[in-house]
């Protein structure tokens, strides 16, 4: 009789880790979905809302759940010290949540870089979630085979369309190859719709699927059977919608997250013998993908290649100059303390506006490393080169006494893509998709990388 209260104890503490579970994977699924509500809008009208106003997305609403659910089980529970993961990740994402609260005084719009630091705070408690509570490679994997087929669906019907389809209750963007401010590919005097799924841009939609490919064949090697023709069929799929968002920067993404991958497994320590018929038959099948897509749309490539010359092509090389210009007045401006999380679209248009004489179009510059200097300071800038390059030292450090399972293997082709996209677009730091695909790669990796590391010879 004694026993029956710890057993009762331990009985809500499983019941509510898997429901906080539970909410993870279904947050997997629809991670990319572009679904949210304007709480409080504000000033300046004419920038994009998502660099002003105060939002809550539906994702939200899965992602606290689970924290929520996550904390109350270990409250329930006896108390267990918490584990913080490897140091070298953890330190430096603490260390960017306080120069954010640091900042927030002296910010250019303190009251929107408060919302932003306490966004990126529950971040790093996603993340500590993530290592305290691991999901499997198996439910994160086909949660996130069942979003890219969801996404590619979208996707591959919106380029053949040229327009979105109508899902704007799932979150699609409404868009028309007609439409001013579409993202679009000129080919002459023709506009073809680069497809963005149900998310708000072509390029997050490529980012989110190369990081998700990558995630994907790390279990595919694993597997056997049905699951692995499963995972195949998933994978082509994705590839074809990855390719449909003329996403250079998605596009290479994969392609450096590829070799990162393959060549962890080709010269680390295994657990298993290098996986030579299955990486053969997923590398023939993207093959086939890509040489169907060259070969009827190679006139649209050609622009996006820099093989032809496109008026928009231009206009967003010019753009994209241009706010790295802005970057550098902000950082020259506010060196140490930043202009504020989540406050550079302001700061550019408050501070200097002459940097976007040009183009006045006013959103974060698309270089993260800028963007955290820009915003937190210098020592901002450093924390995120830290984050990104210490998994790969201590790869290094720890070779010899470190055996690269499949799964680890992917995470970190991930984890290269992530650093990637981060030196061409904005949203792996400033939008909610991309902070929750950080967080999802390194919370996952960081929970491999304390299972596979091995102390001994």
């Amino acid at each position: 009789m004694s026993h029956a209260p710890r057993d009762s104890r331990a009985q809500w503490v499983s019941s509510l880790e898997r429901l906080s579970k539970a909410y993870l994977v279904v947050l997997l699924v629809v991670l990319p979905h572009w679904k949210f509500q304007v709480l409080l809008d504000r000033p300046p009208a004419f920038m994009f809302f998502e660099v002003r106003d105060f939002v809550l997305y539906a994702t939200d609403v899965l992602w606290w759940g689970a924290l929520i659910v996550w904390l109350l089980s270990r409250v329930v529970a006896r108390p267990r010290p918490l584990i913080a993961g490897p140091l070298f990740i953890f330190m430096p994402l603490v260390g960017l949540v306080l120069l954010g609260f640091m900042g927030v005084p002296q910010a250019v719009d303190p009251p929107l870089a408060f919302y932003h630091v306490l966004r990126l705070s529950m971040v790093l408690l996603l993340y500590l979630m993530l290592v305290n509570l691991p999901l499997s490679a198996g439910s994160v994997t086909w949660a996130l085979a069942a979003s890219t087929v969801l996404q590619a669906v979208v996707a591959l019907r919106q380029f053949e369309l040229g327009q979105s389809i109508g899902l704007t209750f799932l979150g699609e963007a409404p868009a028309k190859t007609a439409w001013a401010g579409a993202s679009v590919i000129m080919l002459g005097g023709e506009r073809f719709l680069r497809a963005h799924g149900l998310t708000q841009h072509p390029n997050l939609l490529g980012g989110c699927l190369s990081v998700f490919l990558l995630i994907m064949v790390g279990y595919y090697l694993s597997r056997r059977g049905w699951q692995r023709l499963t995972l195949s069929i998933a994978l082509g799929v994705g590839l074809a919608a990855l390719l449909v968002t003329f996403s250079r920067s998605a596009w290479l993404g994969l392609a450096v997250g590829t070799v990162a991958m393959v060549g962890l497994l080709a010269v680390g320590r295994q657990e298993e013998p290098f996986p030579w018929r299955p990486l053969a038959w997923l590398a023939a099948g993207a093959f086939i993908v890509l040489m169907v897509f060259v070969r009827g749309n190679w006139a649209l490539l050609e622009p996006r290649l820099g093989l032809t010359v496109e008026g928009t092509e231009i206009r967003s090389a010019d753009e994209r100059k241009e706010l790295v210009g802005g970057a550098r007045v902000l950082i020259e401006q506010r060196p140490m303390m930043g202009v504020g999380l989540g406050n550079f679209s302001l700061a550019l248009y408050r501070l200097a506006p002459q940097a976007m004489a040009d183009y006045p179009i006013y959103q974060p510059v698309h270089n993260v490393y800028l963007l955290a200097t820009a915003e937190l300071g210098i020592p901002g800038g450093i924390l995120w080169v830290v984050l990104l390059l210490a998994p790969w030292v201590a790869i290094g450090r720890c070779w010899r006494r470190l055996k690269i399972t499949f799964w680890l293997a992917g995470l970190s082709g991930a984890m290269a893509a992530l650093a990637i996209l981060s030196s061409f677009d904005h949203y792996v730091l400033a939008l909610q998709q991309g902070r929750l695909l950080f967080c999802l790669v390194f919370g996952l990796w960081a929970s491999e990388w304390q299972r596979c590391k091995v102390v001994d010879e």
